[in-house]
């Protein structure tokens, strides 16, 4: 799939911006601050409903009352429009002019994968980001997934509101918390074991594409690091008392976490700053894969800033595998380098200014016919 037109309105610094796109690589060259991180967040929002980096609210603009993107969507079988209206009121999804009464049936239409400077937390960071990062990419390929989820979350609420309830007043309905225990063990083992077959499917793909990148022997692991063993109920059970105490639940999938591993060593404390960006870099190009092979729908990739650290060579390795990937990918930039003159026959190229954005060439664009 890719995006053959998207339209911002009132989103950041954009008043009103329209960008044609179409297959394959599309350089978005400016300053820093003029808005390249902004459109790529749009396209993000469009695909998942939410931002990565803020509430809602903030991407509305200044004394605007809504924020809209639209895009026409360009899929195996066909067009479609998507539009998403963020504004005071919430949020309001639309494909081909009719509303998504529920969002959990609008994400994952748009398939998004996203490389950020804030991707690199998913090895040095806290174990929320990579929570998210496991959620982000099975709700976009796994509808069932989605909604057990939400059904984890709500049953979560309501189980820690009881506990609250009991620190306040010493009282609490048993019954009920026994009720709520059974639901969020249900929940927890489809959640687990579908987390489990993921990571399983992806490292495979990434070591395939750390090999590539790095041109050395190490191996490439992902363990997962679930909070809950086989048997989610026994251990809710067995952490009750310890809930009273604390007033929230102690253990539950809102408190997995994975590792990312080189050569069997935990790549935050072991692995060097350029090893650790190659290894988020793979896992990027395992997640096309991944997605690609799931949905049977190739996803567009945002790539902010990505090539700032890499030196000409793997610029050139890592260019090749996108263009063989087949993605819409969508690449951000300071400037203009002499590896991306170099592809600029086979890309498109864009000049951001402060809420404008403007193509500069369309040499050698590809054929969009269906």
């Amino acid at each position: 799939m890719y995006i053959r037109e998207i339209t911002l309105h009132h989103f950041r610094t954009y008043t009103k911006q329209t960008v044609s796109l179409g297959r394959g690589l599309h350089f978005f060259i400016g300053e820093n601050g003029v808005g390249k991180t902004n459109f790529l967040e749009a396209i993000y929002v469009l695909g998942l409903a939410k931002s990565y980096k803020s509430e809602d609210e903030d991407v509305i603009q200044y004394e605007q009352p809504y924020a809209k993107i639209v895009a026409s969507v360009q899929l195996n079988q066909g067009t479609r429009t998507q539009s998403i209206i963020i504004s005071e009121m919430g949020k309001k999804a639309l494909v081909n002019a009719t509303e998504i009464k529920r969002l959990s049936d609008y994400v994952g239409l748009l398939h998004v994968v996203a490389f950020t400077p804030d991707s690199m937390n998913l090895i040095k960071g806290a174990p929320l980001g990579r929570r998210y990062f496991l959620d982000v990419f099975l709700t976009q390929s796994d509808h069932f997934y989605f909604e057990t989820l939400s059904q984890y979350r709500l049953i979560l609420r309501q189980r820690n509101e009881l506990l609250k309830q009991y620190a306040i007043t010493n009282r609490i309905d048993l019954t009920l918390l026994d009720v709520l225990d059974v639901q969020m063990a249900e929940a927890a083992k489809i959640i687990i074991a579908k987390r489990k077959r993921f990571l399983e499917q992806l490292v495979l793909k990434a070591q395939t594409a750390y090999s590539w990148f790095s041109e050395d022997n190490d191996s490439f692991q992902l363990e997962y690091l679930p909070s809950m063993n086989e048997d989610p109920l026994s251990m809710l059970a067995a952490k009750r008392k310890s809930d009273f105490h604390q007033a929230t639940s102690t253990v539950g999938v809102h408190r997995d976490d994975f590792e990312v591993k080189l050569n069997q060593k935990n790549a935050k404390d072991f692995a060097s700053q350029g090893q650790q960006r190659l290894a988020i870099l793979a896992l990027t190009l395992a997640l096309v894969d991944y997605m690609s092979e799931i949905t049977g729908e190739i996803p567009v990739l945002l790539l902010d800033d990505v090539f700032s650290e890499l030196d000409n060579k793997r610029q050139n390795r890592f260019i090749r595998r996108l263009m063989e990937s087949g993605a819409q990918v969508i690449i951000t930039s300071t400037s203009i380098t002499d590896f991306m003159t170099n592809q600029s026959n086979r890309s498109r190229v864009y000049r951001v200014n402060k809420g404008s954005i403007k193509e500069e060439t369309n040499r050698g664009q590809q054929d969009e016919k269906v």
